[in-house]
């Protein structure tokens, strides 16, 4: 058997990580998922829509590889516009980062189930788009999101290691609620 090459490593475990968030919250009610257990803990949905947004922003920046252009579907999609969100500052990158607990909880996010369906959406994507990568376009120069000169692969596991820390906190918070508290099991 081959050594899987660092994108496939990299889709493989992109992969399980959006499949786990959405498992975990795919146990959860609404009024679970809405659930703030304490004024410094955001909602699972809160995290669930937070990562769907970093994913979104992150698979628009990535240069297109045997793909058209790419644009963040929360624009070309209008959901500011749906989820009433116009006016609302979102954070850096438009996507939850630094936006504090009280305005984090502010959010008119909708149900969970447009939340999981927006989350699903853009997670297939940027999937698709690591998967275009070959082992020399994953080496290539890349400036990220917070300005630093590195490559795909590296930005790619900068990435996984945020989205690693929400999926720990929604397990932490469906614990919390009384639900099984890890998605690996």
């Amino acid at each position: 058997m081959a050594i899987p090459t660092g994108p496939e490593i990299i889709l493989f475990r992109l992969q399980r990580l959006n499949g786990q968030l959405l498992a975990t919250a795919d146990q959860l009610t609404e009024k679970e998922a809405s659930t703030w257990p304490a004024s410094t803990a955001p909602s699972c949905k809160w995290h669930l829509w937070h990562m769907g947004r970093w994913a979104d922003y992150v698979q628009a920046l990535l240069p297109p590889v045997g793909l058209e252009e790419n644009c963040e579907i929360w624009e070309s999609e209008k959901f500011r516009e749906k989820w009433g969100f116009t006016g609302i500052d979102l954070g850096m990158w438009g996507a939850g980062s630094g936006l504090g607990n009280e305005n984090g909880r502010a959010l008119p996010l909708p149900n969970l189930t447009e939340v999981r369906t927006y989350a699903k959406k853009v997670f297939d994507l940027l999937e698709i788009r690591v998967g275009k990568f070959d082992e020399p376009s994953f080496n290539t120069p890349f400036t990220d999101w917070h300005d630093v000169d590195t490559s795909i692969g590296d930005a790619m596991v900068g990435y996984l290691a945020h989205a690693n820390r929400h999926l720990g906190m929604v397990e932490a918070i469906s614990g919390v609620l009384g639900k099984d508290g890890t998605a690996t099991v």
